[in-house]
């Protein structure tokens, strides 16, 4: 299990890099703030996948959803907007 950490680019969906790109496809679970990341990103997840807003969790709560991918085997993105490099 693995938890990726992507930036979602400057917020138009279409400079999303290519790897940022793959590796949302490849992850049963997104977690993404919805006041920041653009929800047309959300459309590169698998379908089926576990889409969480986390804008209004506490951070404790991400961890939970975090934990309980951890214990299925499940990848994990975490989207952030921006560039994180």
């Amino acid at each position: 299990m693995t938890v990726h950490f992507v930036g979602a680019g400057p917020g138009a969906p279409d400079l999303l890099t290519l790897r940022g790109r793959d590796i949302i496809a490849s992850c049963p679970v997104c977690l993404y703030a919805g006041s920041l990341v653009p929800e047309a990103i959300l459309g590169h997840c698998p379908e089926g996948a576990r889409i969480v807003n986390t804008a209004p969790l506490s951070l404790d709560q991400i961890i939970d959803e975090i934990s309980a991918a951890h214990a299925k085997g499940q990848d994990v993105v975490r989207l952030h907007s921006g560039d994180l490099s």
